[in-house]
Parts: structure tokens; sequence; C-alpha cells
């Protein structure tokens, strides 16, 4: 992918969460399709977190040398958090503040094949990293489409 791509690919994501629940009633909003799985809250609350964390790692790479990553375990995170009670509003609001300073930093990085280590996926440059980011984001925003179409095809016509 191209530097601009990714960029504003990063730079809209936050939108795009927010147009893909919109209008979306609570309870399909709350629904867990099993025991153990997130839902449509949980995984817009997993992404305003990841927001932060993926900042904070993209700008100690692109700022620091060879940086490690400190690990960061979402399963848990969304397990100590309640995101179902969650304002969803606030949670876009957050993940697209994070998001502008990571936008911020991917725009003035001057040197996209600087190094950070992350101990369970390696060492991958800053460019890599930020796909890695969008990557994230398209596979989360897939996940709410899914759970979007199991509730309409449960719901009585």
């Amino acid at each position: 992918m191209e530097r601009l791509e990714i960029i504003e690919g990063l730079k809209h994501g936050p939108n795009l969460v927010a147009a893909e629940i919109a209008g979306v009633p609570d309870a399909v909003l709350r629904y867990r399709p099993a025991e153990g799985e997130w839902s449509i809250k949980e995984v817009v609350g997993h992404l305003r977190n990841a927001a932060e964390v993926w900042h904070k790692r993209l700008y100690a790479t692109a700022t620091l040398t060879d940086p490690k990553m400190p690990l960061w375990d979402a399963v848990i995170g969304n397990r100590e958090t309640n995101w179902q009670d969650a304002d969803l509003g606030k949670l876009i609001a957050e993940m697209a503040e994070w998001r502008a300073k990571t936008v911020e930093t991917l725009v003035h990085a001057v040197d996209w094949t600087r190094l950070g280590q992350h101990a369970e996926i390696g060492r991958r440059s800053l460019k890599q990293w930020a796909e890695y980011v969008l990557a994230h984001d398209e596979e989360h925003l897939a996940t709410i489409r899914a759970l979007k179409s199991s509730q309409a095809a449960r719901q009585p016509t």
C-alpha cells in the first residue's frame, strides 16, 4: 500500500465505525453470538482501546530506535471493561482523537522503514505496523457487519 492510502484509511476508520453502527438498535449492539464472543459494543470498545495502544506503539516506532512494544491483552481488557453500558458516541470520539494523533505522527514521520519490536509478532517497519493497524480496523468492521447481518436474519419480518 502507498503511504497516503494507509494514512487516509486510518484517518477515516472512526467514521466508518460510526456509519456502521448508526441507527442500529441497542439489542443488536449488545448481542453476543456465543459465550466469550464480543458484541458490537464490545468491538467498538476494543477499537477505541486499540487506537490508543497502537498510537503509542507507532509513535514510539517513529521516534525511538527499535523500541520494544509492551504486550497488550485485548481479551482481558474487554473483560475488565463494561463496554455493554458504554456511550458509543464517546467511544468513537475517543477513537477519533487517538487516530488523529496517529495520523499526525505518520504524516510527519520521515522514515517509514524505522523498526519496532513486538514480543509475539516480531520486528516490523513503521509502514508495516501502520498497515497492520489498518487491517485490524478492517477485520473488526467486517465483524460488526457480520453481527448486524446475523441479527437482521434473526429479526421477524
